[in-house]
């Protein structure tokens, strides 16, 4: 007898708890059976992401451009006063100077193109007689 209903128990449990909600899904050769909850969390999920704004464009952060190198000595104080000088005659432009062993190099703006150079370059020519177009990677936001 006790044989009897623990058989009975199984069989009636396994068809009590058993999935009655079972969603099935073909594709061509495929058939995929999956319970209706992850159903709805998938579509759920599709919605969220496709509804989702774009994400924004990226943005290079170097780009090809062009410097104007006015100075280059191996004596840090001298390009130091040439920098200072550079400043009071061009106040808008930005300059500074770079360290590449064993120079130091007093460079002016940051410009697109040669082209866009060449104007201020006529400029720095008369204080700078040896000022020259140097062509660099700098980053994008900086160029004019």
């Amino acid at each position: 007898m006790r044989l009897k209903s623990v058989v009975f128990i199984f069989l009636f449990s396994g068809i009590a708890f058993a999935q009655t909600n079972v969603v099935t899904t073909e594709s061509e050769n495929l058939t995929i059976e999956m319970d209706e909850s992850i159903q709805n969390l998938i579509k759920e999920k599709e919605v969220a992401f496709c509804n989702a704004p774009p994400p924004p464009p990226l943005v290079k952060e170097f780009c090809h451009g062009a410097r104007i190198q006015v100075f280059y000595s191996k004596n840090r104080q001298e390009s130091e006063a040439k920098l200072k000088e550079l400043k009071t005659l061009f106040p808008d432009e930005f300059s500074n100077w770079e360290y590449v062993s064993p120079d130091y190099k007093v460079k002016l703006g940051y410009f697109s193109s040669r082209e866009d150079a060449q104007s201020t370059l006529t400029k720095a020519r008369r204080a700078f007689p040896s000022a020259l177009i140097v062509e660099e990677t700098v980053r994008c936001h900086l160029v004019d």
